[in-house]
């Protein structure tokens, strides 16, 4: 037997005897629950020349390998310096980010938005007994705790995988995926779905062999790539919970998923 299906089982066989398992839902943050791109190129263009003293004039976070805070802080710093960041440095980067964050916030509180609809949708979610939900962020987890404030989303108690675990967003996965096994009391996962909007969101689904729904504002990028279930935002929110529940198809997904290369 597959070392991969014995851990199945074996979840599985741990669990109360009669206790139905749940599927998972899993959220991203910007541009599926938050209108804050802009906001990032900005915070981190303005971050990383407080710390380098280099001023950029403008940084796409896209083109770095790992989209996620870590990875790009710690490639842009490179760029910049010429040389492998410090730890010291990163962390540098990360409270000047927050820093602009609150600064951009305090001068154009409006310009800090939730994708349409967010609110509702997660409030039937948290209402879904068969459901549970946790979020699988790029952001760090001060700089996302930030921008779902800001934009007026409250998630507390939902568990979070953020880019403090990691600088792959696999691996930030994962964690999510065990933080919400552990929150749930729930050893395996009957089903996983991943809400996100950016190819690298879908790379990392595919990947897992977790199922994907596009949300936001990259839905022709993600169309061309495949995906079959795709959102602008969630209104009107019952298409979007019904593209949940067709995508919740396939196989059981234990707690403690390994990253497959």
């Amino acid at each position: 037997m597959a070392p991969r299906f014995a851990v199945i089982i074996g979840a599985l066989l741990s669990f109360p005897k009669g206790a139905p398992l749940m599927n998972l839902v899993l959220l991203d943050i910007d541009g599926t629950l938050t209108l804050s791109y802009e906001h990032d190129q900005e915070s981190f263009r303005r971050a990383l020349g407080d710390v380098t003293g280099r001023p950029s004039a403008s940084i796409d976070l896209e083109r770095y390998p790992y989209t996620t805070s870590t990875g790009v802080a710690e490639d842009a710093l490179r760029d910049l310096t010429g040389r492998a960041p410090g730890g010291d440095e990163i962390e540098a980067v990360k409270r000047r980010v927050l820093f602009h964050l609150e600064q951009m916030h305090a001068a154009a509180p409006a310009s800090f938005r939730q994708v349409p609809g967010a609110d509702r949708f997660l409030t039937r979610l948290r209402r879904r007994g068969d459901l549970a939900l946790a979020i699988a962020t790029g952001c760090w987890t001060s700089e996302a705790c930030h921008k779902l404030e800001f934009s007026g989303l409250h998630l507390d108690g939902i568990p979070m995988g953020t880019s403090d675990d990691d600088r792959d967003r696999r691996r930030v996965m994962e964690a999510a995926v065990r933080r919400a096994g552990e929150h749930y009391a729930c050893p395996a996962f009957e089903r996983i779905v991943y809400l996100g909007d950016g190819p690298w969101d879908l790379k990392a689904s595919r990947a897992l062999g977790f199922a994907f729904i596009g949300i936001g504002a990259r839905l022709r990028t993600l169309q061309e790539a495949g995906v079959e279930r795709v959102h602008a935002d969630y209104r009107p929110v019952e298409p979007v919970l019904a593209s949940i529940d067709a995508a919740l198809a396939g196989r059981t997904v234990e707690t403690n998923p390994r990253v497959r290369s």
